[in-house]
């Protein structure tokens, strides 16, 4: 039988369909999770709810609940989520000790819920509510730093379709550090789990997963730890595609491998390749369907006829966002938080061409403007507020490590021999016999096949973009903060004394 609900929670579940659920009680209290993912901001598919009913406040100081209601936030491990509060009495009093606390609480009252229950746009209403008590910069989905999933995931909807639209098929997703991949493989994950039984999807982050027996043994582990024992005792050359085939045809459905990270697993296997062969094997056989995320090794081995991942999997790559998917990740968002943009167009259009589309500079630009906002009290973004980015020093050096990060010697070379040739070729672009010919001047020969990779990892880091036989820098901001930051003779002489055939 369904226990009593508050007002409000009934209100959004019975007539404006959000999903809620009946948690257990903590402390005396009701606590209920409530689907708020469609808000698009960091309040998930299970927004926890503590219920305070008027008789939890008889004979209860102010000081003392909020002391109660931090217990149970510890209790329920909600120390890192924010947590509505609906209290059925006046909700002032408790404001004074809030404050100290550093929960992330949404005290909504009695008169504050009446409100919401009778307002012509109760899911607004209630946003107001929250939005007026937790800072914007928290409250945004916007994340620099981890992996995002749910309400929090944008932007990659075209290639989560593709990838859930093709159970059949093998998929290698494509792209630099900081740009999604991670992101992508997760709500894969969430939503495979949710359509299909849970313990046939199974997620592997292979960066530390160097060998064949560190891989297969964590696979077992994953799948049926029963059979570790098995594995030792047996080469897991028979074992294992043995195994695979087992726990296909158990779950009667193939086991859906999420690999992410995959290019010390590949380069660690170069050569022998005995494991990715077993891999292979098991996807020809029906029994495993794979989907791979990499970089620079994964996108080489897809083009070598001798190598396993060739043919294997349908390509993927994560480039920059379009401009109306960076408007989604910067509009949406701050609708969502009661921020208006005035000239909205001029504002987007900056943002996207001085991030070059790159979604997790979007972010990062965006969560600059809010916490300024949060400094200054203010609801409204301007042209004028992009200037509080260009003096952040976060910002800068955000741009440039990613850039650092995504790029070998190689690439570095080739960047930085331009720039120190034509200051002004990030507007009027260059070919690839202007590359090799600034390459040649600073004493650097590189082969045609060398110049076209680095060219092509370059623009699927967003560095530079190609227009027919042309090549332009894609962010005046990046070329500008690298002159601003750096010697590029010093840099440009460094990389030559590294070595410039290696990263």
């Amino acid at each position: 039988m369904q226990k009593e609900w508050p007002r409000l929670l009934r209100l959004f579940h019975d007539e404006l369909g959000y999903t809620v659920r009946e948690g257990n009680p903590t402390l005396g209290y009701e606590l209920f999770y409530v689907d708020l993912s469609s808000w698009k901001l960091r309040l998930s598919n299970r927004t926890p709810v503590i219920w305070v009913k008027t008789k939890d406040l008889d004979g209860v100081t102010s000081q003392h609940l909020m002391q109660s209601l931090g217990d149970v936030v510890r209790e329920r491990n909600l120390q890192r989520q924010i947590t509505l509060v609906l209290l059925d009495g006046n909700s002032t009093p408790l404001f004074k000790y809030k404050t100290s606390l550093s929960f992330n609480l949404a005290l909504v009252g009695g008169e504050e819920q009446k409100r919401v229950v009778h307002s012509r746009r109760p899911s607004g209403e209630l946003l107001d509510i929250i939005s007026a008590q937790i800072p914007i910069s928290y409250l945004s989905p916007y994340e620099t730093r981890a992996p995002v999933t749910g309400s929090r995931f944008f932007g990659r909807e075209y290639e989560l379709s593709r990838i859930l639209a093709n159970p059949d098929t093998n998929h290698v997703i494509l792209g630099i550090r900081r740009i999604g991949k991670t992101s992508l493989l997760r709500e894969l994950e969430r939503i495979l789990k949710e359509r299909e039984d849970p313990s046939r999807v199974v997620y592997l982050e292979c960066s530390d997963l160097l060998s064949t027996d560190d891989y297969i043994r964590e696979v077992v582990r994953k799948l049926n730890p029963r059979e570790l024992p098995r594995l030792h005792m047996q080469k897991y050359v028979f074992f294992f595609p043995n195994f695979l085939e087992r726990m296909s045809q158990i779950n009667k459905a193939k086991t859906i491998f999420l690999l992410d990270e995959v290019d010390n697993l590949v380069i660690m296997q170069r050569g022998d390749w005995e494991l990715f062969r077993m891999l292979r094997a098991s996807s020809n056989k029906g029994a495993c369907q794979y989907i791979i995320a990499g970089f620079r090794e994964a996108m080489r081995e897809q083009y070598m006829l001798d190598s396993p991942f060739y043919n294997f999997a349908q390509e993927v790559r994560l480039n920059e966002f379009s401009r109306q998917q960076a408007r989604q990740l910067i509009v949406t968002p701050m609708e969502n938080l009661r921020v208006h943009i005035r000239n909205e167009d001029e504002v987007i259009g900056r943002i996207y061409e001085e991030t070059a589309g790159h979604p997790n500079l979007i972010q990062y630009y965006c969560m600059i403007l809010l916490r300024h906002l949060d400094q200054t009290g203010e609801r409204e973004i301007t042209p004028k507020s992009l200037f509080d980015v260009y003096a952040d020093e976060g910002f800068t050096s955000h741009l440039l490590t990613s850039f650092m990060q995504n790029t070998e010697n190689r690439e570095k070379a080739l960047v930085y021999a331009i720039l120190m040739t034509a200051e002004e070729a990030g507007t009027k672009g260059f070919t690839l016999e202007e590359i090799d010919a600034v390459l040649r001047k600073g004493g650097i020969t590189m082969q045609q096949n060398a110049i076209d990779e680095a060219c092509n990892v370059l623009t699927l880091a967003g560095v530079i973009h190609r227009k027919g036989k042309i090549y332009y820098f894609t962010s005046p901001v990046f070329t500008k903060v690298l002159h601003q930051t750096y010697d590029l003779n010093y840099l440009f002489r460094k990389v030559k004394e590294e070595g410039y055939d290696r990263g």
